[in-house]
């Protein structure tokens, strides 16, 4: 959905905007990670909406919609979670969440730190049609070795891709409520009334109405840096060619030279 097309007061949960926003609360985020992953959560740290990682300014940084993580008696670290609402199918998701993976893993280690420190990590993707196109509602990846599945690399990382619109498929009932209402926009648990009851409210927020200005306008200024890199790449590749073109012509020119001295 392009959310630049519809006006804010009509912004659906399946916004990534309002996505962020209300799964933003802990008391959302948290009953849904236990119910769609079906484990248990001891506690969460506040979700960060719209998180932006930039490791370096030569390269690409992300945004994730939501990220969390869940903490310990203690307050460590226990697991982290990336929400993300994905309503087109770019082609480019799979490759995405393998840089997601990367930039949270390079995120969450300090230096001098051990591997054996990193943490569970899921990446969770909801999307409105079946981006594999193999029927399923719920995809669920982990890396385990190609000749003998049973062997699991054990890297804890977790890749899920659940399709909303094809909730009525979906056995487990905590699972199937909650992409419900994400294809129908109709809260029918206690669970999705709280999500609508927080969509309504920041609906007539003033405040959410500027901060979606504020993120519209970030976008936009992303969507034409892109762009500009994607045209400023074109022209590196022209100039290439053409290069290329001028040394091959040059190389020809060489090669009848010397055929018409009869050195070849």
């Amino acid at each position: 959905m392009d959310a630049k097309r519809v006006p804010f007061e009509e912004l659906p949960i399946t916004d990534r905007f309002m996505f962020a926003m209300v799964f933003s609360h802990k008391e959302i985020a948290k009953p849904f990670l236990e119910a769609v992953l079906g484990i248990k959560i001891h506690e969460i740290k506040e979700p960060e909406p719209e998180k932006t990682v930039d490791v370096s300014p030569f390269y690409k940084g992300i945004r994730y919609d939501v990220f969390v993580k869940e903490t310990g008696p203690d307050g460590e670290t226990i697991r982290s979670f990336d929400i993300e609402m994905q309503m087109e199918d770019n082609k480019e998701i799979p490759k995405r969440t393998r840089y997601y993976q990367a930039m949270c893993d390079s995120e969450s280690l300090n230096k001098g730190e051990v591997y054996y420190n990193l943490k569970e990590l899921y990446i969770m993707f909801l999307c409105p049609e079946d981006i594999f196109g193999q029927g399923r509602a719920v995809y669920r990846f982990m890396n385990i070795e190609v000749d003998n599945p049973k062997i699991v690399l054990g890297d804890h990382c977790f890749k899920n891709f659940y399709i909303f619109n094809k909730y009525r498929d979906v056995a487990e009932k905590s699972i199937r409520e909650y992409l419900e209402y994400f294809a129908t926009k109709k809260p029918i648990s206690p669970e999705t009334e709280n999500i609508d009851r927080l969509v309504k409210w920041y609906q007539t927020d003033n405040e959410t109405r500027k901060r979606y200005m504020t993120w519209q306008q970030e976008i936009d200024i992303a969507v034409d840096q892109e762009r500009q890199r994607a045209d400023e790449a074109e022209k590196r590749a022209d100039a290439e060619k053409a290069r290329a073109d001028e040394e091959k012509a040059r190389a020809d020119k060489y090669e009848k030279m010397l055929h018409d001295l009869g050195k070849l």
